[in-house]
C-alpha cells in the first residue's frame, strides 16, 4: 500500500517536472524569438530610416541643383537680354548719328547749292547790268554841259590821281557814259591842250571795247564832255 503510494507520488512528481521543463523551454524560446525580432527588426528599421534619409537628401540635392540651374539659366537669360538691349541701343545710337551726319551733309549741300545759285545769279545780274550799260550808251543829257566845280581862280589841269581836278574829270566821264562807279579806267591824259583831256573807259569786266571821252574845261563852271566814241580795244 505504501509502495503504491510512493510510486504514484513519483509519477506525479516526474510529470510535474516535465511540465515545468516544457514551460521553461517554451518561455526561453519565446524570449529568444522576441529578442531576435527586437535586434534584427531594429537594425532593419535603422537601415530603412537611413535609406529614407539618403533618398530624401538625394532628392533635396537634386532639387537644389535644379533650382541652381534654373537660377543660373534665368541670370544667363537676363544677361543675354541685357546684352541684346545694349546692342540694340548702340545700333540705334549709331543709326541716329549716321542719320544726323547725312542730314548735315544734305543741309550743307543745299546751302552750297543755294550759294552757287546766288553766285550765278549775281554774275548774271552783273552781266545784265553791264549789258544794259553798254546798250544804254552815253548819256546825251550830260554831254556838252559843264558839271560844276569847287575850284577857284586860275585853273591848272591835274593828272594826279585823287586830286580835286582829277576827281572832277572822272565825275564828268561817269555822268556822260552812264557807267557810274562800275567803270574801268584805262587811261586819262591830256587832250592836246592845257584845258583839254581824254579818258578811255569800259564797263567793269569788259575787255573787248571802250569809250573814248573828250573833255573841255570851262572857267568857273568845270569840265564838260564834248564827245563820246565807242571803239574796240
Amino acid at each position: 500500500m505504501n509502495r503504491r503510494t510512493d510510486m504514484n507520488l513519483r509519477k506525479r512528481k516526474n510529470k510535474r517536472d516535465i511540465i515545468l521543463n516544457t514551460i521553461i523551454i517554451v518561455v526561453f524560446a519565446l524570449i529568444v524569438i522576441v529578442g531576435a525580432n527586437i535586434v534584427f527588426g531594429g537594425s532593419d528599421t535603422a537601415e530603412d530610416d537611413q535609406n529614407s534619409n539618403a533618398n530624401s537628401g538625394g532628392e533635396n540635392s537634386q532639387e537644389e541643383v535644379k533650382i541652381t540651374e534654373s537660377g543660373n539659366g534665368k541670370e544667363q537669360s537676363q544677361a543675354a537680354s541685357s546684352d541684346q538691349e545694349d546692342s540694340d541701343n548702340q545700333d540705334e545710337s549709331e543709326s541716329s548719328q549716321n542719320e544726323d551726319a547725312i542730314d548735315r551733309l544734305e543741309v550743307k549741300d543745299d546751302n552750297q547749292s543755294e550759294s552757287n545759285e546766288n553766285d550765278d545769279d549775281s554774275q548774271e545780274d552783273q552781266k545784265e547790268n553791264e549789258s544794259d550799260e553798254s546798250e544804254k550808251g552815253p548819256n546825251e543829257d550830260n554831254i556838252g554841259e559843264p558839271i560844276g566845280t569847287s575850284q577857284n581862280g586860275e585853273h591848272t589841269s591835274s593828272y594826279e590821281k585823287g586830286s580835286v581836278d582829277w576827281n572832277e574829270k572822272i565825275k564828268a566821264i561817269q555822268m556822260a557814259t552812264g557807267m557810274g562807279d562800275g567803270m574801268t579806267l584805262w587811261r586819262l591824259q591830256s587832250g592836246g591842250g592845257p584845258q583839254k583831256a581824254v579818258g578811255k573807259v569800259s564797263p567793269e569786266g569788259e575787255q573787248s571795247w571802250m569809250y573814248v571821252v573828250n573833255l573841255q574845261w570851262v572857267d568857273q563852271e568845270g569840265w564838260k564832255v564834248t564827245n563820246v566814241n565807242r571803239q574796240s580795244r
